[in-house]
């Protein structure tokens, strides 16, 4: 699903239409939706927020359990055509779309044809700020038979105590061929 599905769609609870999603509210922590930022017509400000759990089906409307609104604190607010800037101040573009799995943000992609990672948010106001990169493969996803091997107290990142466990357990090599771009799994 993308951000794009949702994105100018007519709110619905029952058969009456409440207003127009304009955006989307999420953690900046763990990329997790939280809300949909709506108004009475399109291309306003938003004007209130649903939250995320409240959607029953996205077709060519978002059709709402109930419309029950929520106050959208501690999330971030993102809209098609928000300016994305590297952690430089270089410009990157505008967003055009972000892909959204399990009601998480995946990825960002902008205008010049590039794409983030949704973990590379660093900041996000009227503007988005990526933030520096790390040194490669640190602040990954690991996939989780891996993880069971080598560590069970880790939070599904790479981090420096999971190189060193990876290193003491002989599994470094396996570990490095789990992640992208190689993705070899067993």
């Amino acid at each position: 699903m993308f951000l794009s599905d949702y994105f100018n769609k007519p709110i619905l609870v029952g058969k009456e239409q409440r207003g127009v999603c304009v955006g989307v509210g999420f953690s900046l922590k763990n990329q997790a939706l939280k809300c949909l930022l709506c108004a009475p017509a399109s291309h306003q400000s938003p004007t209130f927020a649903v939250s995320i759990s409240a959607v029953k089906s996205v077709t060519e409307h978002v059709v709402l359990h109930r419309l029950r609104t929520v106050l959208p604190t501690g999330c971030a607010r993102l809209t098609i055509g928000t300016p994305v800037y590297a952690h430089d101040g270089g410009y990157l573009g505008k967003i055009i779309d972000v892909e959204i799995q399990n009601n998480a943000l995946l990825r960002l992609f902008t205008d010049g044809n590039k794409y983030f990672p949704s973990t590379a948010i660093f900041a996000c106001n009227d503007a988005l700020i990526l933030r520096k990169s790390l040194p490669y493969p640190l602040g990954q996803r690991v996939p989780a038979p891996i993880i069971s091997q080598i560590n069970d107290k880790t939070d599904g990142l790479v981090t420096r105590p999971l190189l060193r466990a990876a290193i003491a357990k002989g599994a470094l090599i396996k570990l490095t061929l789990s992640l992208p771009p190689f993705r070899i799994f067993d």
